[in-house]
């Protein structure tokens, strides 16, 4: 039977919610941890109504009226605002009022705790902006790795190897990593459908072990993932590393995979609805569905300011003339726009690696180069076995002429990369572009599977630097498609395309910049004589 707590029992503000059964606070990410005073301190400011109270009701309330000097006091704000993402400089969750207390301003109010207590699928509440339930992130589930047929040859070594996984996997923050080392057995009752099992049995083979990883989903037991690797010689090292590689770059994104097919048609919260947009915006292919899509992540941030998964797709919307389909649309404004939402990403979760690229590209585009290493650099200590990282900080070095370095983190891309499709070749190709290697970055853009405005480029200026034999033709069509995706008011030219390709290709320094117009600019001049029939 489904219980619920009575009318009251939790205080919601903002986009957190004060659980006074549990003792508990939540936020958009899940339960935040905070000290006995701390949570003391927001319940009484959140039973307020947003009137002040006093520093000295808070002493006599949570500290018994012990006799505790105000630093006590003004440690525990700054734990809830650091907790909250607050500023004491411009405050939007705790107001100080100068030698007399604190308030809450936020509207507080009452809500029912539901979903924490039903059994799994009853009484889901219904999707309701700005009042819907934020919902959670999966949870991935960990038990004790199963060692029964090894244990004798090597008694210690699951034990490393899940401490091995646990490490990296508590590297990629969208995810809620619970660890269970008592049982190999997945729990029977209290999943939910966004709720997965990694397990693992290690067996003896030949000498040596033999690793079988499974990902499953908890509700249905249906294996979305598998993969097993021998351990040569039985011991952690380079083979535990590459089995840690392949769950990273495999089993999680096959995981968020099967997460966006299994979403319900109705949202039932916020993370439902950002599942359901993403997946919009994954199938946009016009200019009109992808700004509806920007819209539709304007709106969720507004009503959920703290839902810090909305901004890294609407920050690349407004970076990218809305995913390259309307080229010359975004300009300065959706720029600006971009970097504070890149900002407060990085201010709601500053350990979070896909916040740190997201800053460190919008600093690219501002011409901020040292800023934006130091955020790439971040990222990659944050997270060094996320493929989509990788990429991001791979493709802005190659941007920064930092080739080499550029090199090397695709390579580990190509290690990463479980399978072929996966292979980063547009990267790849505008590496060796970049070097010179024409026909070498020719063959890789080839084998680009989803074509873009920007891979397009890239073959096309490797086919003029290798004196490609259809030149001519590749360059009208290629200018073909740009004039049917451009949606700048001031209609295309040769000088508005070469602006075009250096506001959105941000080369940092004028010696690239000119390398890649001495390739261009002869190619925009067959292109203007080969243009199809239909254009004339």
């Amino acid at each position: 039977m489904s219980t619920e707590a009575i009318p009251g029992d939790c205080l919601a503000f903002g986009d957190f919610t004060i659980d006074r059964a549990d003792e508990r606070l939540a936020g958009p990410h899940g339960p935040i941890r905070l000290g006995n005073k701390a949570y003391r301190v927001l319940l009484l400011l959140a039973e307020q109504d947003g009137k002040l109270l006093t520093k000295d009701a808070l002493f006599s309330s949570v500290w018994d009226g012990t006799m505790v000097s105000e630093s006590a006091l003004t440690s525990v704000i700054k734990e809830l605002r650091r907790a909250l993402g607050d500023e004491s400089r411009e405050p939007r969750y705790i107001e100080s009022i100068y030698g007399r207390g604190y308030r809450l301003l936020p509207e507080v109010r009452r809500e029912r705790e539901a979903a924490v207590r039903a059994e799994p699928g009853a009484g889901k509440p219904a999707a309701g902006p700005p009042d819907a339930p934020l919902g959670r992130p999966p949870l991935l589930y960990v038990p004790a790795f199963d060692d029964s047929a090894s244990r004798e040859l090597q008694p210690h070594l699951a034990a490393v190897v899940r401490e091995e996984i646990l490490f990296a996997l508590s590297r990629f923050r969208d995810i809620r990593l619970v660890s269970n080392a008592a049982t190999t057995t997945a729990p029977t009752t209290g999943y939910g459908e966004r709720d997965y099992e990694l397990s693992m049995k290690l067996v003896q083979n030949a000498g040596s072990v033999r690793a079988f990883a499974r990902l499953c989903r908890l509700s249905t037991r249906a294996i979305i993932w598998a993969d097993n690797i021998d351990l040569a010689d039985g011991s952690p090292g380079a083979d535990v590393d590459t089995l840690v590689r392949r769950i990273a770059a495999a089993a999680l994104p096959r995981l968020h995979d099967d997460l966006l097919l299994h979403r319900p048609e109705v949202p039932q919260d916020v993370y439902d609805l950002y599942l359901l947009t993403k997946l919009r915006m994954r199938g946009q292919d016009s200019f009109a569905e992808a700004k509806e899509v920007a819209a539709a992540w304007e709106r969720l941030i507004e009503q959920h300011p703290n839902f810090a998964l909305a901004y890294p797709p609407l920050t690349r919307l407004y970076n990218t003339d809305y995913c390259y389909s309307g080229l010359g649309s975004t300009g300065e404004k959706e720029r600006r726009r971009a970097y504070q939402l890149a900002h407060k990403a990085c201010a709601i979760d500053p350990t979070e690696s896909h916040f740190h690229t997201l800053k460190g590209w919008c600093h690219l585009w501002a011409a901020e180069v040292p800023l934006a290493r130091a955020h790439f650099d971040e990222a990659l200590q944050l997270n060094p076995n996320n493929q989509d990282r990788l990429i991001e900080v791979a493709t802005a070095f190659m941007f920064m002429d930092d080739l080499d370095q550029a090199a090397e983190l695709l390579d580990r891309c190509r290690n990463l990369a479980p399978f072929a499709t996966q292979v980063p070749h547009h990267e790849l190709g505008l590496l060796h572009l970049l070097r010179g290697e024409f026909d070498v970055a020719a063959e890789r853009l080839a084998l680009v599977a989803h074509r873009t405005t920007s891979s397009d480029l890239y073959a096309l200026l490797a086919a003029a630097g290798s004196n490609a034999p259809d030149l001519s033709r590749r360059a009208g069509a290629w200018l073909d498609s740009v004039r049917q995706l451009w949606s700048a008011p001031e209609p295309l030219d040769d000088e508005r395309l070469i602006g075009w390709v250096l506001y959105q290709h941000p080369f940092q320094t004028s010696a690239r910049q000119e390398w890649i117009l001495g390739l261009l600019r002869p190619v925009l001049g067959l292109a203007q004589q080969a243009r199809l029939p239909g254009d004339r």
